[in-house]
């Protein structure tokens, strides 16, 4: 063993007995809720979860893991926040009544659930194709993460019946999933009644926030996470999808271009051309969702809230054959209402005869095909039930909605 393999392992140690006395020492607060988000922001299903919750009951303490930057942007002012790691974070993870998460987050490190807490676990993805199963992904320590929250967790939260198979065969077989919907698809739903803004501002928010002029139309291009181009992998195009889009529905276009939260570690969107914007500057993508006019991805899940506002979009998949058998799909992405492209020509052509009649009646079926109950009070079923676990009353039929 090296000298600095014997100090991770102390260290490792150290923290493990640290875990416990703080574990052990600090009381439950029952009018306490911590949320975390992968990306380390106010976003997601938690966002729009705490909202509500603060609106319903606006003495609930809602705390939020932040990453160690400290960066508070973003967050309103009744949020109190710990950055992930310090003590402060440990005792607010052993001291909340209820812990909200969209991705496993809490159990990235030693976590053992006191007698008397909730784990509800909302993910962030829903009707997405991409494999989440161990059997599809290689690494061991993100699969014994999964299934260590899937034995963790209390609830699951849900917005379809494709969504529940999926929780079933990956992480959370035995976990009670509630068919509640997600609550950050409450504002492609609703749009002005959930928006503190009005959805029609939501338009105008986004169209301030790069500086454009209020009739300029946007088209959203964000893919997975990066991996490397295969033989032949053709670039997507963002001066033909402009092009293209103009020539088509008409306006003055401009592309927003966000990278998966992965790759924002690592680099970051640098336009070359006016008209290509960096969409990772803005926090909340569920707002440019609302915001945008058309939609491009390739495998990434986000496209799949994007369909319950009924506006075009396409998929761009130059390594379909290759990404298929490395990470697999629930179903053939075919059956998704977006038409495929697979290199540029297919997007010019796509985009040239793009049938909006077609499309929607593509979208009601899909959205049958998958059972889903996106309805727009999904954020509020879910500040019901937590108001009630902090009361330690259970979810059920009559209090809490659809439950599985």
């Amino acid at each position: 063993m090296t000298l600095n393999e014997f100090l991770m392992k102390a260290k490792r140690r150290m923290t493990a007995y640290s875990h416990q006395a703080i574990r052990g020492c600090i009381p439950i607060d029952p009018n306490m809720v911590l949320f975390v988000t992968f990306q380390g922001k106010f976003t997601c299903n938690p966002k729009y979860i705490c909202r509500r919750l603060h609106e319903m009951a606006p003495d609930v303490r809602c705390v939020w893991v932040i990453p160690g930057s400290g960066e508070r942007a973003g967050f309103p002012d009744y949020a109190e926040t710990v950055v992930f790691g310090t003590p402060q974070y440990f005792r607010a993870l052993y001291s909340a009544k209820v812990l909200v998460d969209n991705g496993f987050n809490f159990v990235r490190q030693p976590f053992a659930k006191k007698k008397g807490q909730y784990y509800i676990e909302t993910m962030h993805g829903s009707l997405g194709i991409k494999r989440i199963d161990s059997s599809s992904n290689t690494n061991a320590k993100r699969n014994r993460i999964g299934y260590r929250c899937g034995e963790l967790c209390d609830y699951i939260i849900s917005n379809s019946s494709f969504e529940t198979d999926v929780y079933r065969s990956s992480f959370w077989e035995k976990t009670p999933v509630l068919l509640y919907g997600h609550a950050r698809n409450d504002v492609l739903v609703r749009g002005a009644d959930i928006s503190p803004d009005g959805g029609n501002d939501l338009r105008d928010k986004v169209r301030v926030f790069y500086g454009l002029p209020a009739d300029a139309r946007l088209a959203l291009f964000a893919p997975t996470f990066a991996r490397q181009a295969s033989k032949g992998f053709e670039a997507f195009d963002a001066g033909l999808l402009r092009d293209c889009l103009k020539e088509r529905f008409g306006g003055k276009w401009y592309i927003l271009k966000r990278l998966h939260p992965k790759d924002c570690r690592s680099r970051s969107v640098k336009p070359d051309r006016d008209y290509v914007l960096n969409g990772n500057l803005y926090t909340d993508i569920q707002e440019l969702m609302v915001a945008i006019d058309f939609a491009v991805t390739d495998y990434s899940s986000w496209i799949f809230d994007y369909v319950i506002t009924k506006k075009p979009g396409i998929i761009y998949a130059p390594d379909l054959e290759e990404y298929q058998n490395s990470t697999g799909f629930y179903y053939p992405i075919t059956a998704a209402p977006f038409p495929l492209a697979k290199d540029n020509a297919a997007v010019k052509r796509i985009i040239g005869g793009f049938d909006m009649k077609k499309y929607a009646h593509d979208v009601d079926r899909f959205l049958e095909d998958k059972g889903c109950v996106d309805d727009g009070r999904a954020s509020e079923r879910a500040a019901v039930m937590i108001r009630n676990l902090l009361e330690d009353r259970l979810p059920d039929d009559e209090r809490g909605g659809h439950f599985e």
